[in-house]
């Protein structure tokens, strides 16, 4: 069989054969544009080659095609060429591959040649290539090799032409980066290149601007540039209007934009590669941008709307779009949330049935503070105050609504008995459910839903067709994001209610701060029941004294960014556990705090000179708040474990339907249309790709509907040495700063470090384990971060805006969880 194809004998249908780079070429090539003469060594040669090593063989070329490639290398010429590897699926309009596998320049004789070939076809496998495919979604197993042999260009002068500038949001430039030599040292990024801006239109030349070029490389290798030339523009005004008279050739034909290498010898200006623009540029983010705005101004009340990224964004900072709609719908008043405050007895707005009070702003959830204090009791007048938020916008970070009077009409005041008899019947109602709610969750609704699990678990999805997967989905939905979740959510609703009777019970004699700091600190070392308790189990583990089986047994449905339903969880992915040995043991454990509890709060009662009649009562709230804590994060333990099926039912329909991970760039209500066989690959593209614009995106921690132009404008950051936030975990500790975006520390990371991020999950809890501190952009007093801390004994505070842009690794600090002040000593 021939393993050679010139460019001449390319087909527009020849992906698979020659790969995404031989493609380009062939075409470019038949459309009689200034490509140099190459050959394909199409993919089905390194296809039979991998077979044959996966038997034993070493990964090489058979004697026959050896000989054909020495035959297309004499019809060549037998110069010197360039060897360049060019996958199936390189050179797409999703992903370019630039750079993942290997290019040879100067490449002389048969033998080199051939050599260079199968370098080219290991490339395939090597730790970065591999790595870009998995942040691509594409699969190995989707990848072949092709590998270009062309012809080589010694170039007095190349680089790179983008046929459209994607820093120009109007869409009007080429841009042109060159240098002198071959373009491999300006693909590479191994010189600074000259940089020109042409209009696309007519080619004249907006600006340059010339580096200084001390090196260039030829077919022999990295060469100096004569000291004369090293200031001098590596491209003329008449070549640059050559190339912009070339790149807009090939826009023509290929009808889009174009990102191409090029390279100029002998007065003639050659094309090398042309591919399509995967990275999409200002002119895109732009759009976006305005479409975010335009979004906002539609939702905002007329007087006034904010946004505050609190709450659900810390658990869910950036979900995709299914995600979003399935949780958005059991966030809304007709799913788990909603229905669990209508069964204690609040009357939330019916406008909120379907939309809750969250809001996708940039690729975010955030908090509407205009129908948020609409969930309780849709009649009474509680509302923000737009202006005082807006002389201090730290304040819409976890405000409390306040009357307002505005909103007070004389329906209100005929209807006002009604309103406070459901506010007390509420209360009433509330206490009672408080006071069963261990027992019934702990016997019935845990246990329920286990079985449940544990049974579902013996079904082969791969066994139902795309309609079963989609109706048990359903049904698993339901169960999970409702039964369930109406029951098990309302634990951190009781510890809200708990909290506040106790601090008001505290404040007259101690005053609101120093009432919450003591009962902050009267909370540490709550743990959540034993089968949920994922901080002792994770530190087990990392000391060596719980096996990897064991704890996958009994956590593997957890993991990190656990909410996103495109994230694995651990069963699917253990490598990204901690490692037996990786945590030191703790000795004196902060764990044990618990003791001697109850004792502590008979002293601050009498601190506080609580009346004897009132202390009884108190005692057994601070007692029902310990268990509800725990309670609290057993619950989700258990949602997880449920939310756990439903990653499995939607991977298994991706896997059926051929669109994978992509399934998770749909909402919920395509599902169905999916199933029917709609194609949906191209709105897949275009919504991951606006997701990435979104989130690309600065937007501020809170955002005014009165200055929506804040949405990608710079945060302007302000050194300061004092920082004030929310503190949510007693103590104080001082450290040096570690400040991530990701939870891996880097190699050679010291113990005892203050950690600031943006908030967290349980991917976090390892370096918790580590930490003498937490510091987070977004958290509140309930947030995973906030427990976790308090558990560990890790001083915390929340609620900085833009901390990780203020503060950086290496700083130190100290920071106060009993003010909610962060301290930064240079």
């Amino acid at each position: 069989m021939n393993c050679i194809r010139f460019l001449t004998e390319i087909e527009p249908d020849d992906l698979e054969s020659v790969g995404g780079k031989g493609l380009n070429l062939g075409i470019m090539y038949r459309a009689k544009l200034p490509v140099p003469d190459a050959f394909c060594v199409v993919s089905s040669a390194h296809r039979a080659a991998v077979a044959a090593s996966a038997a034993g063989a070493p990964l090489a070329l058979t004697i026959a095609q050896r000989e054909q490639i020495a035959a297309a290398y004499r019809r060549l010429g037998s110069g010197r060429v360039a060897v360049r590897s060019s996958a199936v699926a390189e050179d797409g309009s999703e992903a370019s591959f630039a750079g993942q596998q290997e290019t040879y320049l100067g490449i002389v004789g048969e033998a080199e040649l051939l050599e260079a070939v199968v370098r080219c076809w290991r490339s395939i496998d090597s730790e970065r290539a591999r790595a870009y495919r998995q942040q691509q979604n594409i699969a190995d197993d989707a990848v072949a090799m092709s590998v270009v042999v062309q012809q080589l260009i010694e170039a007095e002068a190349a680089g790179v032409l983008f046929t459209s500038d994607p820093s120009d949001a109007q869409g009007k430039q080429m841009l042109v980066e060159s240098s002198w030599g071959l373009g491999e040292s300006v693909v590479s990024g191994r010189v600074t290149p000259d940089r020109f801006h042409l209009d696309r239109e007519s080619g004249q030349i907006l600006d340059r601007h010339i580096s200084t070029k001390t090196t260039l490389q030829d077919a022999e290798g990295i060469q100096p540039v004569a000291a004369a030339r090293q200031a001098a523009p590596s491209l003329t005004d008449q070549q640059l209007a050559e190339l912009a008279d070339l790149g807009r050739q090939v826009e023509a034909y290929y009808q889009g934009p174009r990102d191409v290498e090029w390279a100029s010898a002998a007065g003639k200006m050659w094309l090398l590669q042309a591919r399509p623009i995967t990275v999409a540029g200002a002119r895109e983010r732009e759009a976006v941008r305005q479409e975010e705005i335009a979004a906002l101004a539609a939702a905002a009340d007329p007087k006034g709307t904010v946004w505050a990224k609190f709450n659900l964004s810390e658990i869910l900072p950036s979900p995709t779009p299914l995600t979003w709609t399935i949780v958005r719908r059991f966030m809304a008043g007709k799913g788990g949330y909603g229905l669990m405050y209508r069964d204690l007895g609040f009357d939330a707005d019916p406008a909120l049935d379907d939309i809750g009070y969250f809001d996708l702003v940039c690729g975010r959830p955030y908090v509407n503070l205009s129908r948020e204090p609409q969930w309780h009791f849709r009649d009474f007048p509680y509302g923000h105050d737009f202006a005082k938020l807006k002389d201090d916008p730290a304040q819409a970070m976890y405000p409390q609504p306040a009357v307002d009077p505005a909103k007070t009409s004389a329906r209100f005041w005929l209807r006002l008995p009604v309103i406070l008899f459901r506010i007390l019947r509420a209360n009433r109602r509330m206490n009672k459910l408080a006071a069963k709610c261990p027992d019934r969750l702990r016997k019935d609704v845990f246990p329920a839903l286990a079985r449940e699990v544990k049974l579902e678990a013996g079904t082969d999805y791969t066994q139902l067709s795309p309609l079963l997967l989609l109706e048990r989905f359903e049904q698993w939905r339901g169960r999970v994001l409702n039964d369930f979740a109406r029951e098990s959510l309302r634990p951190a609703m009781f510890v809200s209610t708990s909290m506040a009777k106790i601090e008001a019970a505290l404040t007259p004699a101690l005053g609101a701060e120093q009432a919450a700091a003591e009962l902050r600190d009267l909370l540490t070392g709550i743990h959540p029941d034993p089968e949920a308790d994922l901080p002792a189990a994770l530190q087990a583990l990392g000391e060596g004294t719980l096996s990897r089986e064991d704890f996958l047994r009994g956590f593997g449905h957890r993991g990190a960014s656990e909410m996103e339903l495109a994230v694995p969880r651990w069963s699917e992915a253990p490598d990204t556990l901690p490692v037996a040995g990786s945590i030191r043991p703790s000795g004196a454990a902060p764990l044990a705090a618990e003791q001697g509890a109850a004792a502590r709060f008979q002293d601050l009662l009498t601190a506080a000179k609580v009346a004897a009649g009132q202390r009884a009562a108190l005692e057994g709230e601070y007692e029902q708040l310990r268990t509800l804590l725990a309670l609290r994060e057993t619950a989700k333990h258990y949602l997880m474990l449920g939310y756990q099926v439903l990653r499995r039912l939607l991977v298994e329909l991706g896997r059926q339907t051929k669109v994978n991970e992509g399934i998770f760039y749909l909402e919920e209500g395509e599902l169905p249309r999916l199933v029917a066989g709609e194609d949906f690959a191209a709105l897949i593209r275009q919504r991951r790709e606006r997701r990435k614009l979104a989130l690309s995106l600065e937007a501020p921690s809170v955002i005014f509907s009165d200055d929506l132009e804040a949405i990608g404008r710079p945060i302007q950051i302000e050194g300061a040495t004092e920082l004030t936030g929310t503190a949510i975990s007693a103590g104080v500790a001082e450290g040096v700063a570690l400040v991530l975006t990701e939870p891996v520390a880097p190699p050679g990371t010291a113990d005892g470090f203050i950690l600031v991020c943006p908030s967290t999950d349980p991917a976090w809890v390892p370096l918790f384990l580590r930490a003498k501190g937490l510091v987070m952009e977004t958290g509140g007093m309930l947030s995973h971060g906030a427990i976790v801390a308090r558990e560990f004994g890790l001083p915390g505070v929340a609620g900085i805006a833009d901390v990780q842009a203020r503060l950086r690794t290496g700083q130190n600090l100290r920071v106060d969880g009993n003010t909610g002040s962060v301290h930064v000593f240079e």
